[in-house]
């Protein structure tokens, strides 16, 4: 386990150096919050307008190398991943890159919030994991798009009796996971 969180240095680095407009910022981290709720209300179908088509996804449970195989991941998982589920970014912090892109970096929680769909009872909300989301940001016509979301740094409930071996390869950064293993999706 890390005895301290790993953070782009370009992070701290944004503060010695002109920052990103504050109209900027504010819609990257909007756009941020807008995929979460969208994982939350099952609305796909929005994912098309903050997504660039070759949208990166670098997850322990699964890489997705565009924006429709990422659609498609959530929505033949949906129970799984999904059901009775809440994604909270916190944390959120922007910066401008010097090509012209920009990066947010997030803490992420994913709670559990009720015990099946069939169920009208909300149960005492549960955290199931947390984790460090770096994400890539792009402009398209002049409109922030996500363009890569990395999940690393991730440390997941007992409650999915996962072994140490599973545990250490979600908490392991994305450019050290091991990249012989078969994601879960």
């Amino acid at each position: 386990p890390r005895l301290s969180t790993q953070l782009p240095d370009a992070l701290f680095a944004q503060y010695a150096t002109a920052a990103l407009p504050a109209t900027d910022k504010l819609e990257i981290i909007e756009k941020l919050h807008l995929l979460e709720l969208i994982f939350d209300t099952r609305r796909y179908d929005v994912m098309d307008a903050i997504l660039t088509e070759g949208f990166v996804f670098d997850h322990a449970l699964a890489k997705r190398l565009d924006r429709d195989s990422f659609k498609q991941l959530w929505q033949e998982n949906t129970p799984i991943l999904l059901d009775g589920i809440r994604h909270q970014p916190n944390n959120v912090l922007v910066y401008g890159n010097p090509d012209g892109t920009a990066t947010a970096v997030a803490y992420l929680n994913v709670l559990k919030f009720a015990v099946s769909p069939n169920v009208d009872k909300v149960d005492t909300p549960r955290l199931l994991a947390h984790a460090v989301q770096v994400v890539q940001f792009r402009q398209e016509n002049g409109v922030w798009k996500l363009a890569s979301l990395t999940i690393d740094q991730m440390a997941v409930a007992d409650t999915f009796g996962l072994d140490e071996a599973t545990q250490q390869y979600f908490a392991a950064l994305a450019g050290d996971r091991d990249q012989l293993r078969q994601p879960l999706f």
